[in-house]
C-alpha cells in the first residue's frame, strides 16, 4: 500500500520507515524494522496525511515486526495547511 514514517513518541522520537499492509476503519497495520510497545502513542506520516493512534499489537514477522495502531487523530492535507500557515504568518 505504501511507505509511512512512523515516530514512536514515548522515546526518543525515533522516526522509522514502515511497510503499510492494511488500514480499516481507526487500524492501520504496519511491518516495522523495530518492536514498538503496546500502548505507545505514536505519530505516523504517510502521504498527505499525519496521524496520531496507539499501538494495540506488535509481534515478531520475519526480519520485522507487524505492529497494529489504533488510529485517534488525523490530519489530511498536511502541506497545503503548512503552505496556509506559512502564508498566514508572512
Amino acid at each position: 500500500m505504501g511507505i509511512a514514517a512512523l515516530t514512536n513518541l514515548e522515546q526518543t522520537e525515533d522516526s522509522q520507515a514502515c511497510s503499510v499492509l492494511a488500514i480499516s476503519g481507526h487500524m492501520m497495520q504496519l511491518k516495522s524494522p523495530k518492536p514498538v510497545a503496546i500502548g505507545n502513542a505514536v505519530k505516523i506520516e504517510a502521504d498527505e496525511t499525519l496521524s496520531l493512534g496507539e499501538v494495540s499489537y506488535c509481534r515478531p514477522d520475519g526480519d520485522g515486526y507487524i505492529v497494529w495502531v489504533n488510529l485517534l487523530e488525523a490530519l489530511h492535507n498536511v502541506g497545503e495547511l503548512s503552505r496556509l500557515a506559512r502564508a498566514l504568518l508572512a
